[in-house]
């Protein structure tokens, strides 16, 4: 039987939010609130623990993990229709993620290489991880997470000495409208905690799950607060509107003393790692989700085929940078909002007339057992 830790959760979680956001979300942010794009997360604290909190809510009146507990919350007909598109949203996240990663690298660090030798070795080592199962994917995530962090804050540390506090003016000088888009789409982000859904059920108390979840908010909120900050106040707020990546190009400009400067290859190395993190998750969701669906002994076997369709999605769904642009700034949005917060939602709402599960544990059941002598 495998078990995740607390500290595993954590580090998941951080993968599937953090890597992606640093990428985009100053760069959405700033195109809805220019240089007030950091007010934006202080509301993002209460949104957030409004998430966490339906969230939560889920795990202690299911007996299951997703997707097990659509069947049990909405029926089975439709939790299983449900499940099925989960399995291609999960595939889609995937792919964009991947999609991402592989413009920022055409762009802006090796024009001249083929996107495919990108895709083949991001997707061979992630296919190698799935089979190892969930043990394997929480190991990988530990030392992927914990090196993103510490190198994230070794980077953006020595930003401070190149800021232009001038830069941050006029502040407060925004229409509600704006504001309220821009803290919408700085919480959507959170909503890819929701594997939280599963991975809860694997812990050996589901309960401290949600102790997890607002540590990852307050990990989250602080550090994008903090990056959005530091682009307005380092590139300025229009030039920052003309870059696809402004993250990138700001830690161009990081110099540690007089003598060590173009740290934009550790923060390449970093994104690397965290970009993988991130897919690997999502790829395992989509495996585990297709196992449960179709009630299947086993998920690993699924990682084989699902590498095909990720590969191929991640080309076909954006023929170019501008429409990499589009689908992060509106497409991905609009899924993360319908899938990943307002059914969870709706499922919430249902919860609330159901007693809580408060004296059956996670390994007491046997879909549970199930589940975890096949992940292992």
């Amino acid at each position: 039987m495998n078990k995740i830790t607390d500290w595993q959760l954590y580090c998941i979680l951080i993968l599937l939010t953090m890597p992606v956001a640093l990428l985009e979300q100053p760069h959405r942010l700033i195109q809805i609130a220019y240089n007030n794009a950091w007010l934006t997360f202080i509301p993002v604290f209460l949104t957030g623990a409004g998430l966490v909190k339906i969230y939560d809510l889920i795990i202690k009146k299911s007996r299951e993990p997703f997707p097990v507990l659509l069947d049990e919350h909405l029926g089975r007909i439709i939790g299983r229709i449900l499940g099925s598109i989960y399995i291609f949203i999960f595939l889609l996240t995937c792919a964009f993620n991947l999609r991402l990663f592989l413009e920022f690298m055409k762009m802006m660090v090796m024009p001249l290489t083929p996107l495919s030798i990108f895709i083949g070795a991001i997707l061979l080592v992630g296919f190698i991880v799935i089979k190892t199962g969930l043990a394997g994917v929480a190991r990988s995530s530990e030392y992927l997470a914990l090196w993103l962090m510490v190198f994230i804050l070794l980077v953006l540390i020595p930003l401070i000495g190149n800021f232009h506090l001038e830069r941050i003016y006029p502040i407060g000088y925004i229409n509600f409208k704006n504001y309220s888009q821009g803290v919408f789409a700085a919480t959507l982000i959170l909503g890819k905690m929701m594997p939280i859904l599963t991975l809860a059920f694997f812990l050996a108390d589901k309960k401290k799950a949600t102790g997890v979840m607002f540590k990852v908010l307050l990990t989250y909120v602080s550090l994008l607060a903090f990056t959005a900050f530091a682009i307005i106040v380092i590139l300025g707020t229009y030039p920052a509107l003309n870059y696809v990546f402004p993250t990138f190009n700001m830690i161009r400009l990081v110099q540690i003393g007089n003598f060590l400067q173009n740290l934009d290859i550790v923060f390449v190395a970093i994104l690397i790692q965290g970009i993988l993190g991130a897919v690997l998750i999502s790829w395992w969701m989509a495996c585990f989700t297709t196992q449960k669906v179709f009630s299947l002994k086993d998920h690993r076997f699924i990682a084989a085929p699902t590498t095909l369709i990720i590969g191929v999605l991640a080309l076909i769904i954006c023929r170019n940078n501008l429409e990499v642009v589009i689908w992060s700034l509106d497409i991905m949005p609009l899924v993360f909002m319908l899938f990943f917060i307002i059914i969870p939602l709706l499922i919430c709402i249902i919860c609330l007339f159901k007693p809580d599960i408060s004296a059956l544990e996670p390994a007491d059941s046997k879909e549970i057992l199930h589940s975890q002598e096949a992940v292992g």
